[in-house]
């Protein structure tokens, strides 16, 4: 037998990686969708079938991408699709003759997409808005004499977590209100329990300057000041078994304060966030007997910094922080006239990784940091906790990006 021609040979080597590249092209070549803010015709054909067609005119004519108007395979309705004005099937070959036809997927709402089957699934999350439950693994280091590893606990503590957010803008007013319901959880070997009843921030850009400052170095000229203030409060927040006393019990009842945002994003989304303000509340040296001749009242000033950032529009991953202060002093009880510092921090990365029917699981790593004094005692104990674990979140709705109303200036 012959040996192929050695042209054959070198023909078939140069082209080989080619054809290998082209082929993932081609089938990455996904069909066009219908857009969503324009209008579709249905074709209902005579064999039962039904076609969603979106036409356009350009200079080369009319080009119309139809769709299947049902699920494929298994003949279902399509589900969040927008409604389409009934032609027949003789209508629909009169315009197969005159328009170039190209296959197509239906229209999904803003924040979803359409697979080639017809289903429509989110690939967008708000997590602003959501009711989450969360597991992870909570490894906690707790001293008051350097990072001396406790014996017992430190490295198997598992972590339970859940929580209600709601964020609602309303871009007329130019604000956002945050809140967080029964947001809590608990660490387990050793239980630990931490939460919070309520907390709400309100934001605020002004739609005019709220006055003008005008400055004479150099040519005279007049700057709008358009300070982004807020307000805020919490209620009923336990913090128990504290590092710096294992057998205590924290509960602040109230805090308020004021707020300013030297950054945020157009739709107030994401954030840098200054607070300035004020706590009162209860300490329990023995967390077993909690009454009310048992507690020692508190009052102090708070001030914290806080960051929430989107990364991209899509609502896939986040990033927090926040740094907080507290100097309590008791008021009323044994440790009348105490006071202490208290210092905590955290930085945190979530991740929406898969969703079930549209509610997204996501991946949450975390660092926190603890320091305070003990009322009674005079130690200052230091906690660190590093978290890693998984949260199912549900009624997150699509991330929709909303821009604020035009700047006034009369």
């Amino acid at each position: 037998m012959r040996s192929p021609p050695r042209r054959l040979i070198l023909s078939a080597l140069l082209t080989a990686p080619l054809l290998a590249f082209a082929a993932p092209a081609a089938a990455d070549d996904a069909p066009p969708a219908l857009r969503w803010d324009q209008s579709v015709s249905c074709y209902h054909l005579k064999e039962g079938k039904t076609l969603r067609v979106q036409c356009t005119q350009d200079a080369k004519g009319e080009t119309c991408l139809v769709a299947p108007g049902e699920m494929v395979g298994i003949g279902d309705p399509l589900d969040k699709v927008q409604p389409c004005s009934a032609h027949s099937d003789d209508e629909y070959r009169q315009l197969a003759r005159r328009a170039r036809m190209v296959p197509a997927v239906a229209e999904a709402p803003p924040g979803y997409a359409r697979g080639e089957s017809g289903r429509a699934f989110q690939v967008k999350f708000d997590l602003l808005n959501r009711f989450y439950i969360g597991v992870g693994w909570a490894p906690t280091l707790q001293s008051s004499r350097g990072f001396a590893v406790p014996p017992g606990f430190p490295f198997a503590r598992a972590n339970a977590e859940m929580g209600i957010h709601l964020s609602i803008l309303s871009p007329r007013r130019r604000a956002r209100h945050d809140l967080r319901i029964l947001e809590g959880s608990a660490t387990f070997a050793d239980l630990e329990l931490r939460g919070t009843l309520l907390s709400y921030d309100y934001q605020h850009e002004h739609r005019r300057p709220l006055f003008w400052i005008s400055t004479f170095f150099g040519e005279p000229d007049v700057h709008p000041i358009l300070p982004r203030m807020g307000f805020g409060f919490r209620v009923l927040s336990v913090l128990d078994r504290q590092p710096s006393f294992r057998d205590a019990l924290d509960m602040e009842f109230g805090e308020f304060h004021v707020a300013w945002n030297p950054w945020q994003s157009d739709d107030m989304y994401s954030h840098l966030r200054i607070e300035i303000g004020g706590d009162f509340g209860a300490h329990w040296q023995d967390r077993k007997i909690v009454s009310g001749k048992s507690g020692n009242y508190f009052i102090g000033p708070t001030a914290a910094i806080e960051s929430r950032i989107s990364l991209g529009k899509g609502g896939l991953h986040y990033l927090f922080s926040d740094l907080t202060f507290r100097r309590p002093t008791i008021v009323s009880g044994d440790l009348t006239g105490e006071t202490v510092n208290r210092l905590a921090g955290s930085f945190a990365y979530e991740g929406v990784l898969v969703a079930i029917n549209d509610q997204p699981i996501s991946a949450r790593l975390a660092a926190e940091g603890r320091t305070q004094n003990d009322f009674l005692r005079d130690v200052r104990a230091v906690e660190l906790r590093f978290f890693a674990g998984l949260r199912m979140s549900f009624g997150a709705p699509p991330r929709v990006f909303e821009p604020m109303p035009a700047f006034e200036d009369p």
